[in-house]
């Protein structure tokens, strides 16, 4: 029910609520049982039940904001029923009581505070488009590269703009920092302290634990009922819930209300509680406008429907004018708290000043990134301007999670790039000498051509353990990025299936050292060499296609998989050999598993070329919904990958167009001499401003 919450959110009680669905509909109606029951008389722990709704209610405002409209229509409806089921219950009840303060006060906050939800519900289709369109002029504006960059510093600046969009843009950033959820914080507030004080102060803990006959908060004609020993639970349990969940609105009334940088302007407009912004009533104005009725006949009655249309909205607008304005004076009380506040500190810093002038040096660092990306801070109020220690928590989160992806660099798979001289695996995995199993051309992706090698060097007889293993860790740490890559290019159907077939073939590989369910050491153990295995590999994979076109008809997913599979580990054979037979004397079997290891990271070296423009694709997401989730991919990523952004950086890179560098095969169609003419210099790594002496060295493979 409750919404993950991340450490790194700069202000994370945004993030914590339950869900208004089914299942939690259901708890609520099971919780409100007691002051519902009619059959038992008005009383204190009937009020808690009361209360304990109310802040049930608080809690779960962030959840409309991710709600599309069908969503959001379905889930009020069912809670428009039960409120109304547990309002009419609960007013009959009071309606007989004696009219004790402690009883009425508790009814007037239930019945101000019910229509809150439907008011922010209102406010949601009007938010979500102010932000989209307001998101949508930033990511114009933050244009997209149209060259291969791999430079840290450029990137980062990227994440944190799209960081800092997608933080401040989400919808439930704006339902928390709303006037309405902060009048539920003060509720919550007063209640907490009012049961804080009815339990510590007024009949103390001593009744709960001895006096079971003179328990304060129940009346005697609930202890001869039904609930007999369960009421003191009840009452218990629904108190200690109530102080809980006050925590969370509590803490995003004073983060909502701190947000905001204080100004002469804010100060006004938000001291101004008859000011209603235009998006709260936006919804109901835009059906003021649509036309109804269209299948009534009579112009009369058209006529007559589209009045009592109009005066019901027009009711529900001045309803809804009427809950802002309520909200907005209750929300005066921290307000005016936190003027008063900040008035005391500017005081007191002035007078500081006069004594000492302290340099401040502690966020050099941060100050820069606030002022460049302040422009991109979304707000359904356009004048409003967050706050600089919001904006540094915001970048303070951002910078925490790329350091801690920086300290996850994959090293086994660094070690394998450092094998790699240039590029010349794209085209030695696959020799056009080999005739083709297939009339039609199957596409290679990346991960299947890199886990077919794979399979075919943990194959190789006499080879060490750990050689091996180090490959299978490298394979793994390298597959990561290469998926993420594949799902952000190669969106065709046809790759799409290359990629199942990958990903079911290197679960087999990693885990059970298995090819389509074959032993890939089984040979190996038998004594059989190099040439045998390779050879019985090209075998297996013929059989496997054969089979596939036996059954075209009606074929399974699973042989498709099999089939691309196959044909893979049909031609990557078949060339190894030709090389190998190519070669005066045929290579050891560690010489060909070098071989084999050096085409792999040249593969992944050309792939992770596309690094750059994944993350920048990462970074934008057109559903507000994975947004938030989608940049943090993005700063994991590329945090994860500043090394290898390192070892390219230092790489020649082909003349390739953006669009075709994410497919294999178009790396694999470029003419040699190209291919060869990229190559990684060390010179170049250590001394990058000596560009004369990069061109001059080349280190290639014999």
């Amino acid at each position: 029910m409750a919404q993950p919450i991340y450490p790194e959110d700069a202000i994370p009680w945004v993030g914590l609520f339950f869900t208004i669905n089914a299942a939690s509909l259901t708890l609520i109606a099971i919780a409100m049982k007691l002051p519902v029951d009619l059959n038992t008389d008005m009383s204190v722990s009937k009020t808690i039940g009361i209360i304990f709704f109310i802040v049930m209610l608080g809690n779960s405002l962030p959840s409309l904001g991710l709600m599309g409209d069908t969503e959001l229509l379905t889930n009020m409806v069912a809670f428009g029923i039960l409120i109304i089921t547990i309002t009419v219950n609960v007013w009959i009840q009071y309606a007989t009581a004696n009219g004790l303060i402690i009883y009425v006060l508790p009814m007037i906050m239930l019945i101000c505070s019910l229509p809150w939800p439907f008011s922010i519900a209102l406010t949601i289709p009007a938010s979500r488009k102010i932000l989209q369109h307001r998101y949508k002029e930033l990511h114009r504006l933050a244009s997209n590269p149209q060259d291969i960059n791999f430079s840290n510093k450029r990137l980062i600046r990227h994440v944190k703009k799209y960081w800092m969009m997608a933080e401040t843009g989400n919808p439930q950033f704006a339902v928390a920092c709303s006037p309405i959820s902060s009048a539920f914080g003060v509720l919550c507030l007063c209640f907490a302290c009012s049961l804080v004080y009815i339990f510590l102060f007024i009949y103390g803990w001593n009744y709960l634990l001895h006096n079971d006959e003179e328990f304060p908060l129940i009346h005697k004609s609930e202890i001869i009922s039904d609930y007999k020993w369960s009421m003191k639970l009840i009452v218990i349990m629904q108190s200690v819930g109530t102080m809980v969940g006050s925590i969370a609105p509590i803490l995003r009334c004073l983060t909502s209300i701190s947000h905001f940088d204080l100004s002469k302007k804010w100060t006004k407009n938000h001291l101004n509680v008859f000011r209603v912004e235009k998006y709260w009533t936006q919804i109901l104005h835009l059906w003021k406008r649509n036309h109804v009725g269209s299948g009534i006949p009579g112009r009369h009655s058209k006529k007559l429907l589209h009045i009592f249309k109009n005066m019901i909205l027009n009711f529900f607008i001045a309803v809804q004018i009427m809950i802002v304005v309520i909200c907005k004076t209750i929300c005066l009380i921290p307000r005016s708290f936190l003027i008063l506040f900040s008035c005391w500190c500017y005081i007191c810093k002035s007078l500081m000043k006069r004594f000492r002038q302290k340099p401040n040096v502690s966020n050099s660092n941060v100050i820069p990134d606030t002022e460049e990306n302040t422009g991109y801070v979304l707000q359904t109020e356009a004048e409003a301007k967050l706050s600089k220690k919001i904006l540094r928590k915001s970048f303070n989160s951002i910078t925490r999670i790329l350091h801690q992806s920086e300290e996850k660099e994959p090293m086994n798979l660094l070690k394998l790039l450092k094998k790699s001289t240039g590029f010349n695996g794209v085209l030695e995995f696959d020799n056009d000498q080999v005739p083709p199993l297939h009339p039609e051309e199957i596409q290679n992706c990346w991960s299947l051509v890199a886990v077919t090698l794979t399979a075919i060097a943990l194959s190789l007889p006499n080879i060490e353990n750990g050689h091996a293993k180090r490959l299978l860790a490298s394979m793994s740490e390298g597959i990561e990025f290469v998926r993420h890559i594949e799902e952000s290019l190669n969106t065709n159907g046809e790759l799409v299936n290359a990629r199942k077939a990958a990903r079911h073939v290197w679960t087999d590989v990693d885990v059970y050292c298995t090819w389509l369910q074959m032993d890939l050491q089984k040979k190996a153990c038998k004594g059989e060499t190099s040439q045998k295995i390779l050879e019985w590999l090209g075998d297996e994979a013929v059989n496997t296609v054969i089979q596939f076109k036996r059954s075209k008809d009606g074929i399974p997913d699973h042989s498709l998989r099999n089939f691309i599979a196959a044909n893979s580990m049909y031609r990557i054979s078949q060339t190894i050999l030709l090389h190998c037979n190519e070669q005066e004397n045929w290579p050891t079997d560690e010489e060909l598993f070098e071989f084999i290891s050096t085409i792999i990271a040249d593969l992944m070296c050309a792939c992770f070329t596309n690094l750059p423009r994944v993350i920048i694709l990462r970074c934008h997401a057109d559903a507000i919904e994975k947004r938030e989730e989608s940049i943090r991919t993005a700063a994991l990523l590329l945090g994860k990958s500043k090394k290898i952004m390192e070892i390219l950086e230092a790489r020649k890179l082909p003349n390739l167009d953006m669009n075709s560098m994410a497919y294999i095969d178009m790396w694999h169609a470029l003419p040699k001499s190209l291919i060869s003419a990229c190559y990684f210099s060390y010179a170049c790594r250590i001394q990058p401003t000596s560009s004369t002496s990069c061109e001059s060295i080349e280190i290639t493979i014999v």
